[in-house]
Order: C-alpha cells, then sequence, then structure tokens
C-alpha cells in the first residue's frame, strides 16, 4: 500500500512494529513510514484496534525528561493550561503502554529531516505479556535506545529499504 510523501506527511498515523520482542507504537506525526510498515497498515491498525489491556495506568511509565523539555513549568504564573496540554498530549500514549507499548511520537524538528522520535510512555509492569502479529524487526536495539532516534531511517535501513 505505498502512499506518495504527500499523503504521509499529511497525516498523523499511528503504527506498530515488534522489535526485540517489544512492541512499539509510533505516532508519525506527519512524517515517512517505514517500508515493511506501509506494506501491513491496514493489519496493523486491526491489531491496534483490538488490543486488549495488559499494563494498568498507574504502572505506565512516562519520559518525564522529554516531556519537561515539551511542556517546560512556567516561572510565573499560573500553570493550568500548560498541565491541560500536557495530559491531553500524553493520554493517547499512556492508553497505548496500557496495551503494553512502547509509545514514541515524532518531536518534528525544521529542517524536517532533523525529526527524531522520543518514547513518551512505556510498561513498567504488565499484568500478562501482550501477543500481537506485527511486522517483526531485529535492530539489536531496546526500545528505550530508540528514543531521539529517527525510528524510520534505521528500521529500513535494516531491511534494506
Amino acid at each position: 500500500m505505498a502512499r506518495s510523501k504527500t499523503f504521509l506527511r499529511s497525516r498523523d498515523i499511528d503504527w506498530a512494529v515488534e522489535i526485540g520482542g517489544r512492541y512499539i507504537h509510533v505516532s508519525s506525526a506527519g512524517g515517512d513510514l517505514p517500508a515493511i510498515v506501509e506494506d501491513r497498515l491496514f493489519e496493523i491498525w486491526r491489531e491496534l484496534k483490538d488490543a486488549d489491556i495488559v499494563c494498568e495506568e498507574e504502572d505506565v511509565e512516562l519520559n518525564e525528561k522529554y516531556l519537561s523539555e515539551k511542556f517546560p513549568v512556567e516561572a510565573e504564573g499560573n500553570n493550568v493550561v500548560r498541565n491541560i496540554s500536557r495530559e491531553w498530549y500524553i493520554h493517547s500514549f499512556k492508553a497505548m503502554a496500557m496495551r503494553g507499548f512502547y509509545s514514541f511520537d515524532r518531536d518534528v524538528r525544521f529542517p524536517i529531516d532533523e525529526s527524531k522520535y522520543r518514547m513518551v510512555a512505556k510498561p513498567a509492569k504488565l499484568k500478562r505479556n501482550p501477543e500481537f502479529n506485527l511486522p517483526k524487526i531485529d535492530l539489536n536495539m531496546t526500545p528505550e535506545e530508540l528514543d531521539g532516534v529517527d525510528i524510520v531511517r534505521v528500521i529500513d535501513e535494516r531491511n534494506n529499504r
């Protein structure tokens, strides 16, 4: 299901893969998708849609370092808007972590090629291991090592695309 760069860059597409036995979810924020994902995008969406909760909300670990950069505390004044924006932002990433995914967002930078993916949330304690039929990729990296990396480029290089 190859799509044009314009199509991909105009939509925030959720996709997921298995890397080293762990599942990662990525929000593209209008970026490219790995070729291996484009080929199975509808199958991946079905897997995400039907995913069960395997981690309680209190057992989701947030990447506080990244979140404090994205939502800095104001020196003066009321941080209510900041807190509401932060909670609204992390909601879907926490929901994916509760389904057993290490959940990433694309941190858009300019020039656009300098954008990186940042881990927002991950499951810290699972009630049971999730099982999905997602594209499997061996990167010899942990999901934590993907924080701050161009995940699409790394996956495509590994798969010679």
